[in-house]
């Protein structure tokens, strides 16, 4: 299940506003290198580059566990989590989500608690914990903040029906979510588009999918999340395949396996180059150069890293 992306949280430096006026906050060193480490793993985060992410946020973590900082310790701990989610690792990044969720609980932030609710209930559905991911979910979904439903949770809460069979209640929760989503909340707007997407190829309606996964791809495209594309593409490749268009689906899949060779994503090239080379075969079509390409890039051989 492709990673709903939910809660990475931000520190962003102060300015305050006075008679005199906007004076700028002089942080002390040690009090802003959490924040400072933060701000570094984001982007490669928002690309997928999920192991350089992973090493910011375990930093950030460590200063600002030196400094006592619960809410900082939070934050960071969640963000752990859900990079550990985005990497197919769900046990590793419980404990650190619900670490979070203890620490975000004494600090009585409502929106905090309602978010890391909603991730450590996505990582127990992917373990295949439906009980405690319920309990979680439907926690998180009775927080209230303003008017507006939280449109993530709700995309859970589909994945969870979706898993235990349930395909119309999946159903009737991704289209309310994707009726919510903010438009300027692009990650919001793929995971949820992707999820019903998901549901439909799974249920053989092909056609129906097909648009939501283009919508997905749309808003990764906009996000600059490279896996994210890579997936939205794979994901279309499967509809064309569906609806027996083998050539769609080749070159689907052609641009899909050299975002995941660029992102050294080995078992997601070897999984996706397997169906390009059986619809090749039945299209006639000759990939030999995007197996060159792909090969040459796992083995670092490129001008430029776009994980560096």
């Amino acid at each position: 299940m492709r990673t709903v992306k939910i809660g990475i949280g931000l520190i962003f430096l102060l300015f305050l506003a006075s008679c005199g006026g906007t004076k700028e906050v002089i942080v002390p060193e040690h009090i802003s290198a959490g924040s400072v480490q933060t701000d570094k793993g984001m982007p490669f985060y928002e690309r997928g580059c999920y192991a350089r992410a992973l090493d910011y946020f375990y930093r950030a973590n460590e200063l600002y566990t030196a400094i006592g900082d619960s809410r900082g310790m939070a934050m960071s701990a969640n963000n752990i989590g859900v990079v550990y989610r985005a990497m197919g690792e769900a046990a590793a990044a419980i404990p650190f989500f619900e670490d979070a969720l203890r620490m975000y609980r004494s600090l009585g932030n409502q929106e905090d608690v309602r978010q890391t609710l909603s991730n450590l209930a996505a990582a127990q559905v992917d373990t295949g914990d439906y009980a405690a991911a319920g309990k979680n979910i439907d926690e998180a979904l009775k927080i209230r903040i303003g008017r507006k439903p939280f449109a993530p949770a709700i995309t859970v809460k589909g994945i969870l029906l979706a898993r235990q069979g349930d395909v119309k209640g999946a159903e009737a929760m991704f289209r309310e979510a994707i009726d919510h989503i903010n438009k300027r909340n692009p990650a919001g707007a793929a995971a949820a588009n992707y999820a019903m997407g998901d549901l439909l190829l799974g249920t053989a309606r092909y056609k129906e999918a097909a648009p939501y996964f283009e919508r997905a791809l749309e808003s990764d495209r906009k996000a600059g999340f490279y896996r994210g594309i890579a997936d939205d593409l794979t994901a279309l490749g499967r509809c064309s395949a569906g609806l027996r268009d083998d050539v769609s689906a080749v070159n689907y899949w052609e641009q899909s396996v050299r975002i995941y060779a660029l992102l050294g994503m080995e078992e997601k090239v070897r999984a996706t180059m397997g169906l390009l080379d059986e619809a090749a075969k039945r299209s006639n079509r000759d990939v030999a150069l995007t197996r060159a390409l792909v090969d040459r890039w796992l083995r670092g051989d490129m001008m430029d890293n776009i994980c560096e």
